[in-house]
């Protein structure tokens, strides 16, 4: 069951430490759900699998999906400050661990596949995907074909078709409409999976099932009764209601979250909060295996920027998030950690410039989370499937919106902003020098940003977007899926293969 896109969930988060949102976060997450399957304690040991021919293959370690799968395992937050020492504290607990590249065959480009052996001797299987920005599904379990995005509460019990039959039933009879049950059938054998929006009590005596909890911090819904998800439906519902754009986001946020719209608004703040604690923090923390330096403070040391303070801001606030990211610090992919500094930086630098509260860039962030949702629900995050026009040119596109929505601008004057921003920015490819989240990820961030600022310009001035964001969208989306995968977040095309970035990646090796 494909849920809706939440804000929180799939847009703006998670907050995390680590290179890749894709990786890192996503691999977490991944790691977090096999622990649970393992009994909630750490594995005894364990395989990770990746395709010769997959994004993985070349990134695994560079964009740390090591780490964050072994930070998954002892049970880290995707915030945990141990998370870059991962392999120390998994040495620490004891965890048999390796990582093997190898002849899979076709699938997708950021799957993992996982074989664990738990403490009790027991052995199990997986295949789970990174869906970009930090979502993440488990397609595969010991055979049978599930789908497990962390959103609800699983309950997974194995056995006998006839036996796993008589068993649905029971549960049908019991519990109606609490739930979601899918029985997956392999060679005689059954499993039940159970989805469900609280923990879900069971009394099976004699019967062996295994509950998951959920990984992400929006728990998913039954059946939440979204009010839109399309830029089309959203300019036909705000024909009838008066809202301004970040209000429709609230009211989406709050349907498909459960969340009362206070409650949305409070916990988009407290991201607020938690750029503004970052951006407080000294930035002279370096690590060693970066590209760069810490790059803000070039910036702010320089008293002869082109279009003054504002510009300079713009350029300083890109640079601060990505700085913080780089060098393992707290911060929010918003949409993902390659596209982090794009959005966040136009958004501070115009909090300084017009004095914004956090409440009113709460409500610039949540506008453009909005314009993420349709992003989401359309297309993807992921530029292993769509390139960096999924990341740098999706986070273009809400900042767009969230500039516009500063100015106050009506609903489709944000949507507008969003999709000529996103058409500015079609065909972008991701091509990671020495296969960092770094070069060129600090120029488009902020080519991104200044990109949204024109475009909120041109909207709010009366320029006519004249593609309409849905369309706009869906050419991104097959635009993306057109790139060569070269160009698609492998480090095999582009800035990727020059000489100078293959001595870097054989120097950081």
């Amino acid at each position: 069951m494909r849920q809706y896109p939440s804000i929180f969930n799939d847009v703006i988060g998670p907050v995390m430490i680590g290179h890749s949102s894709s990786h890192t976060a996503a691999s977490l997450r991944i790691g977090r759900v096999i622990r649970q399957l393992a009994g909630n304690r750490a594995v005894k040991s364990v395989k990770f699998s990746f395709d010769r021919e997959s994004s993985l293959a070349t990134t695994y370690s560079s964009q740390g999906s090591d780490i964050g799968l072994l930070s998954g395992l002892l049970g880290f937050e995707t915030d945990d400050i141990r998370i870059p020492d991962a392999h120390v504290y998994a040495g620490e607990a004891g965890i048999d661990y390796s990582f093997e590249v190898k002849d899979i065959g076709l699938g997708h480009p950021n799957a993992y596949y996982v074989d664990f052996t738990c403490h009790n001797g027991k052995r199990l299987t997986l295949t789970a995907i990174s869906a970009g920005g930090g979502m993440i599904e488990i397609i595969d379990y010991l055979g049978f074909p599930v789908s497990i995005d962390g959103g609800f509460f699983e309950t997974l019990i194995i056995g006998s078709s006839t036996q796993t039959a008589a068993i649905a039933a029971k549960i049908k009879e019991a519990q109606p409409g609490k739930h979601i049950i899918s029985i997956f059938e392999k060679k005689g054998d059954s499993l039940i999976n159970i989805k469900s929006e609280q923990e879900f009590k069971l009394d099976l005596p004699d019967i062996e099932l295994t509950q998951i909890k959920p990984v992400m911090p929006v728990i998913s819904q039954i059946s939440p009764r979204i009010p839109f998800v399309t830029a089309k439906e959203i300019i036909e519902y705000s024909k009838f209601y008066d809202n301004s754009f970040w209000e429709l986001a609230v009211l989406y946020e709050s349907i498909r979250s459960g969340l009362s719209a206070e409650a949305v608004m409070r916990k988009m703040t407290a991201i607020v909060d938690t750029l503004r604690q970052s951006l407080a923090a000294p930035d002279n923390k370096e690590i060693k295996d970066r590209i760069l330096p810490n790059q803000a403070r070039l910036i702010e040391g320089n008293h002869n920027v082109l279009g003054g303070s504002f510009n300079k801001n713009v350029i300083k606030y890109v640079t601060r998030f990505m700085d913080i990211k780089t060098s393992m610090g707290v911060f929010v992919a918003a949409p993902t950690a390659g596209a982090c500094g794009c959005l966040c930086g136009c958004v501070f630098a115009l909090g300084e410039e017009l004095g914004l509260c956090n409440d009113d860039m709460a409500k610039a962030l949540l506008s453009a989370g909005l314009v993420g949702v349709i992003i989401a629900h359309h297309s993807t995050f992921a530029a292993e499937l769509c390139g960096c026009q999924a990341e740098c040119g999706a986070g273009s596109g809400m900042a767009a919106a969230a500039c516009a929505g500063i100015l106050m601008a009506p609903v489709n004057t944000c949507l507008a902003a969003a999709s000529m921003a996103l058409q500015n920015i079609l065909g972008l490819v991701c091509d990671p020098v020495g296969n960092k989240v770094e070069v060129p990820c600090l120029g488009k961030n902020i080519l991104g940003a200044f990109n949204a600022l024109a475009c909120a310009n041109m909207a709010v001035s009366g320029y006519a977007e004249v593609i309409p964001l849905d369309e706009t969208i869906a050419a991104m989306d097959e635009v993306g899926r057109s790139i060569p995968r070269e160009l698609r977040c492998t480090g095999l095309g582009g800035l990727s293969t020059t000489k100078t970035s293959l001595r870097i990646l054989k120097e950081g090796q």
